[in-house]
């Protein structure tokens, strides 16, 4: 298991680091950030962890801040002074909220519903066969999008993928164009052909025409180049592989 703590007291990271390698040996720690601002340059030169231990009070800002800035599918475990945060966390990708002190029982309870959740996210891809959304209606051909001062509309075919980022949805074209839709990405699946998209991970979905090369990658996910190249590494969610697999070979 990989894990990324997000922690401005070096003291609480520590005891938090001896913490995990006393419950799991094998946890690998790997990195310990202070800040809104180093975790986003991490993330961005980094592939995503398989587990999030996030302080909320950073020394930069709170890590709301970073999680709304990108879209990360990695599970997050709040660790926090204050419990005044609860609600919020847990509108994030959070799946426990520990309060400071942090106690081992608690930890190891967390690490637990952390595990039983990726054994859930399996046993749901390996039922839940193509990436794609079931029962859709006769497939979108085109999409109306603002071009300057003008609207104008991109065919399907010209379509390369979609992506979320900051709450909005992108359109890229295969020449490299790119356009805001007024259409969230679970919309946008519905509406696409399932023979020729896929849902790939939570912040982005992809013709088969655009993907160039899979790699296979640690932690048993998978790393696409897609064309045109998109400004991030592009990877399909672990729980989502065989799923793809599955949609790449049909």
């Amino acid at each position: 298991m990989k894990v990324l703590i997000i922690e401005d007291e070096f003291f609480s990271a520590e005891k938090l680091r001896h913490l995990l390698l006393q419950i799991n040996p094998a946890i690998e720690i790997l990195a310990v950030l202070p800040s809104v601002a180093k975790a986003l340059i991490w993330f961005r030169s980094n592939p995503e962890p398989d587990l999030i231990f996030s302080d909320i009070r950073l020394e930069d800002k709170e890590s709301f801040a970073l999680f709304n800035e990108i879209a990360i599918d990695a599970p997050i475990i709040y660790t926090t002074a204050y419990d005044q945060y609860a609600i919020q966390a847990f509108k994030q990708n959070s799946i426990d909220y520990l309060l400071k002190p942090i106690d081992s029982t608690e930890l190891r309870a967390a690490l637990k519903k952390f595990e039983n959740q990726e054994l859930r996210l399996l046993k749901k891809s390996l039922e839940a066969g193509p990436l794609t959304a079931p029962g859709q209606a006769k497939p979108k051909e085109r999409f109306l999008v603002k071009k300057g001062n003008a609207m104008t509309f991109v065919k399907m075919q010209d379509v390369a993928y979609f992506r979320s980022d900051q709450k909005l949805t992108f359109l890229v074209t295969s020449d490299g164009q790119k356009f805001i839709i007024d259409t969230s990405l679970d919309e946008v699946q519905e509406q696409v052909d399932p023979r020729l998209f896929a849902r790939i991970s939570r912040n982005r979905l992809v013709s088969i025409d655009s993907i160039q090369k899979i790699h296979p990658h640690f932690n048993g996910r998978l790393k696409l180049d897609l064309l045109p190249a998109d400004d991030e590494e592009v990877f399909v969610s672990r729980d989502r592989v065989q799923a793809f697999k599955d949609w790449v070979n049909s």
